[in-house]
């Protein structure tokens, strides 16, 4: 009977270390970096692994059987990696599309593009997981244990719940196999730097946060502790880190062969600059269908196929007034809001030129809001 039982055991363990084995297989020969930014920027689907919303190599999947709350904060890295990079560049040509055109993708050659979603990925996982250890949902991390502040030791007491930036660092750099390779791949170092300047970029936006203790809010004594800031803010320095990118030319055509520059093998590099290979592709392809800020935007965003204007009308409230003068009741008018919006046009077409001077403004005319404003409850 022990046996037996020993035996099915073993089936067990079987199955769950060959089903890794089997979705990791066509993934041992690349980068598991690209793999795991590539499913990040692809539409969601939930995996069977125990990863479940990535289907992970055979490491990531232990990583994610081991820790709990790994895949949720996987879940949220990928949410706010995808979220604040389309906000970053929604009125740019490249909007966060991994196709540049037909079937090409921008993970077939280190362009710009790719160099800045791999340091974004590495930031989200970062800055997740570190959230995720302060709010207790990680089961192998807790609140940082962070060293207090000599200029705090008279003011303020040191304590609440800090995120734990070190071990969000930690995991990323596991669950992304960023540790330098021995057999200098350009590529991979390449990646695997620019990863790094996104994990820099998160450790930058660390403060200090305080609650104020006392009588009648005196803040005769405050608690302290270190906070990561809003996400917006890391996807905000990589953006400029993404504009200042740096190209690295290639020896040859046979950069995979090719021996790894040499700041990207130094120790001591600091990670504040993004590296790629290629030039980017136009993205003129992504592009059709787009809303533009404004004509001069159009001008960039359209590759020259024009753009066309429509006219939003929406009903909003205006001159908004206490009732009889007297505090607190208000009321508010309905006005009619014209507002012009700029699309890129699908194609390129003659259009005979119709200059149409109109701008967002409110409408008190009775003929043109068609009767008088509407009071608002």
């Amino acid at each position: 009977m022990v046996m037996l039982s020993v035996l099915l055991l073993s089936v067990i363990w079987c199955i769950s270390e060959c089903n890794d084995i089997i979705n990791s297989s066509s993934k041992e020969t690349s980068l598991p970096a690209k793999n795991t930014v590539m499913a990040v920027f692809s539409p969601m689907t939930k995996s069977p692994g125990p990863c479940r919303y990535l289907s992970g190599t055979r490491r990531q999947n232990h990583q994610c059987r081991r820790d709990v709350g790994l895949p949720e904060a996987i879940k949220e890295a990928r949410r706010l990696a995808v979220t604040h990079c389309e906000e970053q560049f929604r009125y740019d040509r490249w909007n966060c599309s991994i196709e540049t055109r037909g079937k090409r993708n921008i993970f077939k050659k280190v362009y710009r593009e790719t160099a800045f979603v791999h340091a974004l990925t590495a930031a989200a996982i970062t800055h997740s997981v570190a959230r995720a250890c302060g709010e207790g949902k990680m089961s192998k991390c807790q609140c940082a244990s962070e060293k207090r502040p000599e200029a705090t030791r008279l003011a303020w007491k040191w304590g609440g719940c800090s995120d734990n930036v070190k071990h969000g660092k930690r995991v990323t750099r596991n669950f992304l196999e960023l540790q330098p390779g021995a057999d200098g791949d350009p590529v991979a170092e390449m990646l695997r730097h620019d990863s790094e300047v996104g994990i820099e970029a998160v450790t930058s936006t660390m403060n200090d946060r305080c609650k104020c203790h006392g009588v009648s809010g005196s803040c005769s004594l405050k608690t302290c502790w270190r906070k990561l800031g809003d996400f917006n803010a890391t996807a905000a320095i990589l953006r400029t880190k993404y504009h200042h990118a740096i190209r690295k030319i290639p020896i040859n055509n046979k950069t995979s062969r090719r021996a790894a520059p040499k700041e990207l093998r130094d120790r001591d590099t600091t990670y504040d600059q993004l590296y790629y290979f290629e030039t980017s592709p136009t993205f003129c392809s992504v592009t059709r269908g787009r809303r533009c800020v404004h004509p001069d935007n159009c001008a960039t965003l359209c590759c020259g196929r024009g753009y066309t204007t429509k006219v939003i009308k929406t009903i909003e409230k205006c001159r908004c007034r206490f009732t009889n003068g007297r505090c607190c009741q208000i009321v508010c008018d309905y006005c009619d809001k014209y507002e012009d919006r700029y699309y890129s046009l699908f194609f390129v077409m003659i259009v005979l030129p119709v200059w149409i001077n109109r701008t967002a403004h409110w409408t008190h005319n009775p003929e043109v809001a068609g009767s008088n404003p509407r009071r608002a409850p």
